[in-house]
């Protein structure tokens, strides 16, 4: 079987950004940019190993027999009778494998949404025009999520990224980042603290109308692509708004939905919202596909709660 390698390009490439960040190299919109196509380009390599360990056939479009063999076991082909003459060596896209690799990965499943924010601006540059970017926000992107994204993906698969990914400047990447995140938490914190106090309020009126809430949440639920989610901060069931991730199918010659990407909460009852990408990771927030007809049905008064 081929040798895994996709490890060792994602070395190269995140030793560079460590560099990068290290010395500063992030003070204008062509190396913001730069760095975040190769940050992207890291990650999909990088996932992709982690997969291909797990098992090579899932990171390959066609991975069907009469394809897949001679690109991972030539050398053990005697006959060739049953295989492909020109075998399809097209691997999954960014979006596929950040969705597969949150399969086996915690880590990844934990920060899905802060990857799926580097893939959109991946494709931003590669196949759009740089005025659609976010750069002050894709620079704190690389500055605040490079070093605890990796760090946590290399702790729980053993990947050495003290020296592989960070080149040994590690103790300097975490400080500048921590200096972030402490924002990230201060804001979420303000906004838990603010939505608890405005439940409090409100749920001790005499005006309180908790019947109205359900029934205008699960009106909400029944648009396509909402779900439900218990609020952090008033246990209600609030919404998790999101998009399909679609992707071409070469077998069906279709467009399908791979999965969901979530851009948004929004609790009707403390009234908590959450649009940052940062803080949709970090409180966990994600849809719930698998209740959704459930709560409306409650929300609506037609089961027992």
């Amino acid at each position: 079987m081929q040798k895994n390698s996709f490890y060792l390009d994602s070395f190269r490439i995140f030793k560079k950004i460590s560099r990068n960040i290290f010395d500063d190299r992030l003070n204008n919109d062509d190396e913001i940019i730069e760095n975040a196509l190769f940050f992207a380009i890291g990650i999909e390599k990088m996932l992709k190993a982690i997969i291909y360990d797990i098992n090579p056939l899932y990171i390959l479009e066609s991975p069907d027999f009469k394809n897949s063999v001679m690109l991972l076991y030539e050398s053990s082909v005697r006959d060739k009778s049953e295989i492909s003459k020109t075998p399809n060596g097209d691997v999954i896209a960014f979006q596929s494998t950040v969705l597969r690799a949150t399969t086996f990965s915690k880590a990844v499943l934990d920060n899905k949404n802060t990857l799926m924010k580097l893939k959109n601006a991946r494709d931003i540059i590669v196949h759009h025009n740089y005025k659609y970017l976010d750069i002050s926000e894709l620079k704190i992107l690389i500055k605040r999520d490079f070093y605890p994204v990796l760090s946590a993906i290399s702790a729980e698969h053993n990947l050495g990224g003290q020296t592989n990914f960070f080149n040994n400047l590690h103790s300097k990447l975490a400080k500048l980042s921590s200096t972030l995140q402490s924002d990230v938490e201060e804001q979420i914190r303000l906004k838990m603290e603010s939505a608890a106090a405005h439940w409090i309020t409100v749920k001790g009126s005499s005006t309180f109308n908790r019947k109205a809430g359900e029934a205008r949440t699960a009106d909400l639920l029944k648009k396509e692509f909402a779900y439900p989610y218990e609020c952090p901060s008033c246990k209600n069931y609030g919404v998790v708004y999101t998009v399909p991730l679609m992707e071409f199918d070469s077998y069906k010659n279709e467009m399908i939905q791979t999965g969901l990407e979530t851009k948004a909460f929004k609790c009707n009852f403390c009234t908590l919202e959450i649009t940052n990408y940062k803080e949709l990771d970090s409180l966990k927030i994600k849809p719930d596909v698998k209740n959704k007809d459930k709560i409306i049905l409650e929300y609506e008064g037609e089961i027992d709660t």
